[in-house]
Order: structure tokens, then C-alpha cells, then sequence
């Protein structure tokens, strides 16, 4: 196969080499074509900084044979639907660069304004429509990459845009802004090699999305720069929300949608530790750590930042490799899901619950953040949902959620949703969830599948809310048992561990630590038991305090295995 692959490469690189590539060092205001590039032959272009494709409508650049094209000059159309900067057409090749100098402009002059005077933008985002910055029509060979920037304006438009299979890399490492209605930032199809998705991928409409992975990688996918989305004309809520019209506060789509198998897993990478002074590619990766970003997804809106899985299809994620985990899903770096507006849902990372099976390979490892915020809505961190399957999530970094504010709404920072599967939640650093208001219930973890048999915690776990005063009621904590403590005896953890000050009458008490009354024996544990959980619920008649639970409250282990590992069972520390 390596051999294969080689001589493949070689066969697009000949072209390279052999014919001397034109060069565009003039603005032209004519379409080109690589087919007819050099004199009525084909040959690879180059345009240059001082070099630039402008014409007025159409597709400025055409890859209609195998050969490459690099951008370090402009290539604009403007005013123009259904106009591309770059297409390859089906079966062509060579590879094509948007270098760091490059830019490729795909707009319209359209701009929004305030047309009833109340001190805010009104219209749409865009006018036009079907605009494309870089765009393959069908299966192509050779390496994309973008350094440059793109951008584009118009409603169901994108800025590179992968019309079918990639036989190479995708790297993106540039700027790629996209502006309107049901527009994507970046949209892959089936890739035979890594996607890389670096630097900045930013989309602004009703159901925008920065980046998503429609087919399959055959390669990993490496996420190490800021993606985000939104379909808010204002992502800081201005001082007088009730201003704002409903083309304000369109609801944008997901930052990073995966419906595709990953067969090299994802990452969302940091840059590595600088250990040394010498080495400037310490992890070995190809480029220079000084060069590398940090994977930071956000949504502002109920879309999660990142969605994995399909609804028409099953999504398998394979392993990462070189990691030492063989996780297939590891977040080095951030994901945060805002609702911004009051009462919108705030979501941070969602696997399945679309329809499709997705299998993701060892587990989901956390080792940065991965958070979600609301105003008055609920807020969900981490969500399994229906069809989702990994062995375990283990988490060295903070997952957070912070909601609240109505009776219906719950903050939980890790739900294992009916229908999903996950064996084991192990937990070095923090889980937390805050009900921000005095309404409103906070869950550190709830397991809703039966499937959780183990939970494994030496970091914090805690739900918050307010809570009467202290005069009223105690603080209610659930601890680890303290090093050293006898296992032997099983011991289950007690009917209600709610402490009251005598002060506190039963109907005067508005924040519990609870569990549900039955827990499954450990017979049981693996089936569809009534879920189980420590969590911290505030209502209306608290006004001040905190509640919070840490596991580990009492082991079910035997002393073996409990005291050495200070494991927790499902039915102790999850709902």
C-alpha cells in the first residue's frame, strides 16, 4: 500500500517538475484556466503578490487538468451567486495552495444597516447565495492547503468546500471566514490522508457551521486552532437586550460537526511542553511547535460546539495514535457551547443522539476544558446521547456546567443519555455543575443508560446551587473515604445522606445532596436500573448557600480493589 500511495504521488509530481509553472505578477480581470494557462497549454500557475484573478462573475480559476496552483496574490469575484474563486473540476490534481500571503475573496457589497433607528443592525447577513473560496467538483488528487485567508459572503456558501474524495492532506492553517444563512466555514467530504484544521475558521449565519466532516478520514483529524459559529448578530448581549429584533438572535449551527468515520481518532491538540531549548519539534509532528495553536471550539447558541455522529448514518472513530491512552477522542484543548441570550440552552460536546450509532475507539480522554454556560435555560457539558458507545471517559481537565434559573432547567456536566454506553468515568481533575439561580437543579454526572458499572474519582466532583442560609440547613457534603479506611465490609451509602440543623423542619428544607432511592445491586449494575445520582437541587425558597457532592461517598468494591484504587460504584456517585 506505502508503495502504492508513492508512486501515485510521484505520478502528480512529475508534471511539477518538468513543465515551468506560469506566473501571474499583473491584476487580470479574465477567468484562467490551467488547461490553456501557458499559451493555450496546460501548466502550473502561480500567481504572485503583486499578481490577481478579479473578474466579475463566474469561477476566477479553473483546475481543468493535472496540475498545481498556488495563490500568494488575490483572487476576488464580487456581487456575483453561484461564483468561486477556485474549482477543480472532477479527476484533475497537482495540488492547490492558498499561501500565507494569498487571499481569495468571494463577496458582495451588500452591507446591513439600521434601518429602524433603534440602535442596531437590521437585515440579513447576506444577500447572495452560493458562493464557494476553494472548491473541488469531484474526486481529486493532491494536497489542499490553506495559509492565506478566504473569505465569502452569501447564504448557502462556503469557503472550501470538498465536492468528493481527497486523495492527500488537508491542512488548513490560515483564516477562513464565512458570512450567511446555512453557510459552512470548511466542509470536507472522504480524505485519504490527515485534516488538519488550524489557525482561525469562523461562520456567522442561521445554521452556520465552521467546519464539518461529511465522509470519511482515512487519516486523523488534528483540530489546533479557533473554530466558532453563531447566528447572533451580537455575541456580548448589548446593555438593553430588548432592542435586539429576531434577525439578531438567529440560532447558528455546531463549531465542529464530525458525520464521518475518523480512522486516526481526533484530537484536540495544545502545543507541546517546551522541554527543550534545542528541539523546535519536540512531538515530532512536522512543524515547528512555535508555529502550533490551541484547539479552542466555540458555539454561541443551543447548537453544541461540537456534534460527532449522523443522522442517516453509523460513525466509527478509531484510536489516536502515539498517545498511550488509544482513545479515540482526546481534548487537549477547549470546547465551549453558550446560549449567550436568556433562556437558550447552552450545550458543549454532544456524541450521537442524531439517529446514528456512533463508536468511539478506548474511550473520550479530557484533558483541557470542556464547558457550557446558559442564562435561565439549561446546560449540558458533556452528552452521550442514543447509539453513542465508548468504554470509558476519563477526565484530567475540567468539565463544567453553569444554567439555570427555572424550575425545568438543569445544569449536568456529564449525561450518559438512555441508549448510550459508556462502562467507566474515571475523574483526576474536576466535574462540576452550577445552578446559577435560586430555580434550577445542578448534576455533577447522571447515567441514564444503566450502562456506568464503575466510577473511578481522585480529582473533585461537585454540583452547586444556592440554598437557605445556614441557620436553616447544614451544608451537605459527600466525601472519599479517608486513606487507610477498612473496605473489607461492602458498605452501601445511606438512604439520604441530607443532613438538617434542628433548626430545619422537612418542609423548610430546598437543597439536597440525594441519590435515588433504589440502587442496583451489584448484580444488577450493567442493566437498565433506575439511573442514580449525587446532585444539588436549589429552589425558589433558597436564597444564598452552596450544596455540593464528591465521589467518593461509599465503596461497594471489595477492599482489594476499592481501597487501593478508591473506586465508586454507579449506584453511590451517579444517577
Amino acid at each position: 500500500m506505502r508503495r502504492l500511495l508513492l508512486t501515485t504521488t510521484c505520478l502528480f509530481a512529475i508534471p511539477s517538475s518538468l513543465h515551468a509553472q506560469t506566473v501571474i505578477d499583473t491584476k487580470r480581470t479574465d477567468a484562467v484556466r490551467t488547461s490553456t494557462i501557458k499559451a493555450g497549454a496546460p501548466d502550473n500557475l502561480k500567481i504572485v503578490a503583486a499578481g490577481s484573478v478579479t473578474p466579475t462573475s463566474g469561477t476566477a480559476v479553473t483546475i481543468d487538468s493535472v496540475n498545481s496552483i498556488a495563490n500568494e496574490g488575490t483572487i476576488q469575484v464580487t456581487n456575483a451567486d453561484g461564483s468561486t474563486g477556485v474549482l477543480a473540476n472532477a479527476g484533475t490534481g497537482g495540488g492547490i495552495t492558498n499561501a500565507a500571503a494569498g487571499k481569495i475573496i468571494v463577496d458582495e457589497s451588500y452591507v446591513a444597516t439600521d434601518t429602524d433607528k433603534d440602535g442596531d443592525l437590521d437585515g440579513p447577513f447576506a444577500a447572495g447565495t452560493g458562493r464557494t473560496g476553494i472548491r473541488t467538483a469531484g474526486a481529486y488528487t493532491g494536497a489542499i492547503v490553506n495559509s492565506g485567508a478566504i473569505t465569502v459572503k452569501g447564504n448557502e456558501s462556503a469557503g472550501i468546500w470538498l465536492g468528493g474524495p481527497l486523495t492527500g492532506a488537508f491542512t488548513h492553517d490560515g483564516q477562513t471566514s464565512v458570512t450567511g444563512d446555512r453557510s459552512t466555514g470548511v466542509r470536507i467530504a472522504d480524505v485519504t490522508g490527515n485534516v488538519r484544521l488550524a489557525g482561525t475558521i469562523a461562520a456567522i449565519g442561521q445554521n452556520a457551521v465552521a467546519a464539518r466532516v461529511d465522509g470519511d478520514i482515512a487519516g486523523a483529524l488534528v483540530v489546533q486552532g479557533a473554530l466558532g459559529s453563531t447566528g447572533y448578530r451580537y455575541v456580548t448581549p448589548p446593555a438593553d437586550v430588548s432592542k435586539l429584533d429576531a434577525d439578531d438572535l438567529l440560532q447558528g449551527g455546531s463549531a465542529l460537526v464530525v458525520a464521518g468515520n475518523v480512522s486516526g481518532g481526533i484530537i484536540l491538540a495544545v502545543p507541546p511542553k517546551d522541554a527543550s531549548t534545542t528541539d523546535t519539534d519536540e512531538d515530532k509532528d512536522g512543524l515547528p511547535d512555535s508555529t502550533e495553536g490551541s484547539a479552542a471550539i466555540t458555539s454561541y447558541g443551543a447548537a453544541p460546539a461540537v456534534q460527532i455522529g449522523s443522522a442517516t448514518r453509523a460513525v466509527a472513530i478509531g484510536a489516536v495514535a502515539g498517545t498511550g491512552t488509544e482513545f479515540g477522542l482526546i481534548v487537549d484543548g477547549g470546547i465551549a457551547g453558550s446560549g449567550v441570550y436568556g433562556g437558550i440552552e447552552g450545550n458543549g460536546l454532544a456524541v450521537g443522539g442524531l439517529g446514528g450509532a456512533v463508536t468511539i475507539a478506548g474511550g473520550i480522554g479530557v484533558n483541557g476544558t470542556v464547558a457550557a454556560t446558559a442564562n435561565g435555560a439549561s446546560a449540558t457539558a458533556l452528552e452521550l446521547g442514543r447509539g453513542a458507545s465508548t468504554p470509558e471517559i476519563r477526565n484530567a481537565g475540567t468539565i463544567s456546567a453553569a444554567g439555570g434559573g427555572t424550575t425545568a432547567s438543569v445544569s449536568t456536566a456529564v449525561l450518559v443519555d438512555s441508549g448510550a454506553s459508556v462502562g467507566t468515568i474515571r475523574n483526576s481533575g474536576t466535574i462540576k455543575a452550577t445552578a446559577q439561580a435560586a430555580d434550577g437543579t445542578a448534576i455533577g454526572i447522571i447515567d441514564r443508560s444503566g450502562t456506568v458499572t464503575l466510577v473511578e474519582n481522585s480529582g473533585a466532583i461537585g454540583a452547586s446551587g444556592r440554598q437557605p442560609p445556614p441557620s436553616a440547613t447544614s451544608r451537605s457534603t459527600c466525601r472519599r473515604p479517608r486513606p487507610g479506611r477498612s473496605s473489607a465490609r461492602p458498605r452501601s451509602p445511606p438512604a439520604s445522606p441530607r443532613r438538617r440543623s434542628s433548626a430545619t423542619s422537612a418542609s423548610a428544607a430546598a437543597t439536597m445532596c440525594s441519590r435515588s432511592p433504589t440502587a442496583p445491586s451489584r448484580a444488577s449494575r450493567g442493566s437498565a436500573a433506575a439511573p442514580t445520582a449525587w446532585r444539588c437541587r436549589a429552589t425558589r425558597s433558597s436564597p444564598a448557600g452552596r450544596c455540593s457532592a464528591r465521589a467518593t461517598i461509599r465503596s461497594r468494591w471489595p477492599a482489594r480493589r476499592s481501597s487501593a484504587a478508591r473506586r465508586t460504584s454507579a449506584a453511590a456517585a451517579i444517577r
